[in-house]
């Protein structure tokens, strides 16, 4: 079944002492099944929002959103976690580990909590592995572990329940650029082997370029979109030059 996202005129705004700020404004986008969507815009631009409201954590002052043609207005609360807990995996720039546990078993606690048996916990474990190889780090604790030892075992967390959607925040912030790079090509590869639909929140261009499609998002509006075409090199120059441009600095 392909998997859409559409966003419909959405906006968002908050207020404080009196004073409403929007922090998104009219957007509208479709994302489609099986690729890595990127949403790309500096600190403040309204991305985080915007995939805050994807993944259902907050709710839109106004407009709409279809999930797989599902209105998420539509849903009650029960539905809101259900779609939190089964459909969408989160991955954060900071990881978010338990440091009481090993990575084996922060990747395995979401099905801890939900109850599943050993014997069909290991089978999902061992079916993630696939795509993220992790087993010679598993058994050590997050605080043993480096910056992109400690983003994989965050990304299997993610996808060990098999979600149709992975919503990730800047996932690279806190990694140098090889194990950015690497992190980078595992979300290549979990979108080949899992077709789960991405969508990936940065302000870099080099993230951006490993990217199917980017938006460009500045205070709260969508600017502009590409698609990606030829190498990841030659998309990453465009990138940047329309990034300099919605920014104002060309």
């Amino acid at each position: 079944m392909q998997y859409d996202i559409v966003v419909k005129s959405l906006s968002k705004s908050y207020q404080s002492k009196g004073i409403i700020k929007n922090a998104l404004s009219n957007v509208t986008l479709n994302i489609p099944q099986g690729k890595i969507f990127c949403i790309m815009g500096s600190s403040g631009s309204g991305k985080s929002t915007l995939l805050k409201i994807l993944g259902g954590i907050e709710k839109p002052t106004s407009g709409t959103v279809y999930i797989n043609g599902t209105n998420m207005a539509d849903y009650k609360q029960q539905d809101y976690d259900r779609y939190r807990q089964m459909t969408v995996g989160y991955v954060f720039q900071d990881f978010n580990l338990l440091e009481g546990l090993t990575l084996k078993e922060n990747i395995i606690l979401p099905l801890t909590l939900q109850k599943l048996n050993e014997v069909e916990i290991q089978r999902k474990y061992t079916d993630i592995l696939r795509c993220v190889d992790i087993r010679y780090c598993e058994n050590n604790y997050p605080e043993q572990s480096s910056g992109g030892e400690q983003q994989r075992a965050a990304i299997c967390r993610a996808i060990i329940k098999t979600p149709k959607l992975i919503l990730a925040d800047e996932p690279t912030g806190s990694l140098d650029n090889v194990n950015t790079k690497a992190i980078l090509n595992t979300f290549v590869n979990i979108r080949e082997t899992m077709r789960a639909t991405i969508v990936l929140v940065t302000h870099d261009a080099v993230v951006a370029s490993y990217c199917d499609t980017v938006v460009f998002i500045e205070n709260g509006k969508i600017c502009d979109t590409l698609r990606k075409e030829g190498t990841t090199q030659s998309f990453y120059d465009r990138l940047v030059t329309v990034s300099s441009k919605v920014r104002g600095v060309i």
